[in-house]
C-alpha cells in the first residue's frame, strides 16, 4: 500500500498512470499496489494542463485517506455558485448556471415568445411546436420527440429498481429519482419565492409556483374552456373528459386515469403509517394527510371567503366552498336528478343508489356505503361527547352537529325558498323543503310500488313489509 501526502507526488503519480480526459476509466495502480491519497491535498488546486483529476472517483477508506478508483469516474465539483448551492466541475457549466440568476433571456421563440437564457433550452422548447415524434418504443409503441425521454420510458418496462433509499426503503429505477426522493427527508427548503415567500426543496417546484403569480393562462381546454399556466396540468385535466381508466388496483379493483393516484391508493392497503403527528400521535401513510392534520391543532384560518364569513385552514376547502356561491351545477345524477358542482360528490352520491355496503361496524354490524359514514357511526359507541353547547348544555359526538344545533338558538334563517318564501336555518332543511315543489318521487318500494321524495320515508315504509 502507498500513501501519498504531498501534492507534487500525487501529480507525478497521475502523469505516470496517464489519467487524462481521454482515458478516465484506466485503473490507477502501480505494480499492482493500491494507492491512497491524503484527504488534505484534495482541497488544494489539482487542475493541471495534462492532469484532469477532477474526474476521479474518490472512495473514503478511513478518516485520513481516500482510495483512487477510476473504474467509476465522478466529478469533484470545484466551481460553486455564490448565490445558491449549485456546484460543478466545469467553469462553463457555472457560467450557464449564473445566467439563471439574471433577468437576461436572449434566446426567444419566434412562435410563442418563450424566452430562456440557454440556447439548448430553446432548441428543446421548439419541439413542442411540431407534431412529429420520431423516437418510438418497440415494446409498446410509445412515441416522443426526445431520445432522452424514450430512454427513460424504456425503464418502465423493467421491474428492477436498483436505487434504494436507506431511510425508508423507497426504490426507483433512476438515480435522479432517488436524489429527488431524498429531499423529502430534509427540512431544508433553499428555493424561495421572492414575491410571497413560498419555499421548496426543488427548483422545478419553484418555477411552477412562480407561474401562479402570472394571470396569463395560455393552455386552454377546447372541451370546457378550463385554462392553466402549465401544459402538464392541461394534459392531466383532459383525462377528466375521458372514460378510460388505465391504472387499476389488483387488490380491490379501484381504477383511475392517473398513475400517481394509483400509487397513493395502494398505500391504503398498507398497514405501515410512517408519518406521525408529534402533537397527538396521529399516524398516516401520506405526508399530505399529515400536513392537513397538523392544521387541526391550529386555530388560525387564513383562507377567508369574500362573499360570506366562511373561513378555513385549507385553500382547497375554500375553493370548494366558493362553488356554493355559484348556482350552476353541471354534474347531474341520471337516477334521481341530484346535481352538484363536483364530480367527486356525484361519485359519492351514486353509492346511495347501490345496495353494496362494504364498510361494516365490528361492534354492531352496521354497514355503510362510505368509510366516512362508518367512522361517524363508530363514535356512537363512545360515551364521550366532546362538543358541548355553552347555552343549553347539549352535547354531541360531532362538531358539525353542534354547529347545526347552535342555529336553533338563532332567529336568523338565511336559507330562503325562491318559490314560496319558506326560510330555514340550515341548508339541508331548505333542500328537503324544495322537494315538496317537485312531482318527482325517485325512491320507490319494489314490493308495492309506493314512491316518495325522501329516502328516509322509504326506509320507514319498508319496515311495514318487515324488510328492514
Amino acid at each position: 500500500m502507498i500513501i501519498i501526502e504531498e501534492i507534487h507526488e500525487f501529480k507525478q503519480l497521475c502523469l505516470q498512470t496517464e489519467i487524462t480526459v481521454r482515458n478516465l476509466r484506466r485503473s490507477i495502480t502501480v505494480n499492482d499496489v493500491t494507492t491512497y491519497v491524503k484527504k488534505e491535498i484534495l482541497n488544494e488546486e489539482l487542475i493541471d494542463d495534462n492532469i484532469k483529476v477532477e474526474f476521479l472517483d474518490l472512495k473514503i477508506v478511513n478518516a485520513d485517506c481516500v482510495e483512487i478508483n477510476t473504474d467509476k469516474p465522478v466529478c469533484i465539483k470545484t466551481y460553486k455558485c455564490n448565490k445558491c448551492a449549485f456546484q460543478s466541475a466545469h467553469k462553463s457549466a457555472l457560467k450557464r448556471h449564473m445566467m439563471l440568476h439574471k433577468l437576461v433571456k436572449p434566446f426567444v421563440c419566434k412562435i410563442c415568445r418563450f424566452c430562456t437564457p440557454r440556447k439548448s433550452t430553446l432548441n428543446r422548447h421548439m419541439l413542442i411546436h411540431f407534431s412529429v415524434k420520431p423516437f418510438v418504443c418497440k415494446t409498446c409503441g410509445f412515441s416522443t420527440k426526445r431520445e432522452s425521454t424514450l430512454k427513460l420510458h424504456r425503464l418502465t418496462h423493467n421491474s428492477v429498481k436498483p436505487f434504494v433509499c436507506e431511510t425508508c426503503g423507497f426504490s426507483t429505477k433512476l438515480k435522479s429519482g432517488l436524489k429527488s426522493h431524498m429531499l423529502t427527508h430534509s427540512y431544508i427548503k433553499r428555493f424561495v419565492c421572492e414575491i410571497c415567500g413560498f419555499s421548496t426543496q426543488r427548483e422545478l417546484t419553484l418555477k411552477s409556483h412562480s407561474l401562479t403569480h402570472n394571470s396569463v393562462k395560455p393552455f386552454v381546454c377546447e372541451t370546457c374552456g378550463y385554462s392553466t399556466q402549465l401544459k402538464s396540468t392541461l394534459k392531466r385535466h383532459m383525462l377528466m373528459h375521458s372514460s378510460v381508466k388505465a391504472f387499476a388496483c389488483d387488490t380491490c379493483g379501484y381504477s383511475t386515469q392517473h398513475r400517481s393516484n394509483l400509487k397513493t391508493h395502494m398505500l391504503t392497503h398498507s398497514s405501515v403509517k410512517r408519518f406521525v403527528c408529534e402533537t397527538c400521535g396521529f399516524s398516516t401513510q401520506l405526508k399530505s394527510t399529515l400536513k392537513r392534520h397538523v392544521l387541526t391543532h391550529s386555530s388560525v384560518k387564513p383562507c377567508v371567503c369574500e362573499f360570506c364569513r366562511y373561513s378555513t385552514k385549507l385553500k382547497s376547502s375554500l375553493k370548494r366552498h366558493m362553488l356554493t356561491h355559484n348556482s350552476v351545477k353541471p354534474i347531474v345524477c341520471k337516477t334521481c336528478g341530484f346535481s352538484t358542482q363536483h364530480k367527486s360528490y356525484l361519485k359519492s352520491h351514486m353509492r346511495t343508489h347501490s345496495s353494496v355496503k362494504r364498510f361494516v361496524c365490528e361492534s354492531c354490524g352496521f354497514s355503510a356505503s362510505h368509510k366516512s359514514t362508518l367512522r361517524s357511526h363508530q363514535l356512537t359507541h363512545n360515551s364521550v361527547k366532546p362538543f358541548v353547547c355553552e347555552i343549553c348544555g347539549f352535547s354531541t359526538h360531532y362538531k358539525s352537529s353542534l354547529k347545526a344545533h347552535m342555529l336553533t338558538h338563532s332567529a336568523t334563517k338565511p336559507f330562503v325558498c325562491e318559490t314560496c318564501g319558506f326560510s330555514a336555518r340550515q341548508k339541508s332543511e331548505l333542500k328537503s323543503h324544495i322537494l315538496t315543489h317537485s312531482t318527482v318521487k325517485p325512491f320507490v318500494c319494489e314490493t308495492c310500488g309506493f314512491s316518495t321524495r325522501y329516502k328516509s320515508y322509504l326506509k320507514r315504509h319498508m319496515m311495514n313489509h318487515n324488510l328492514v
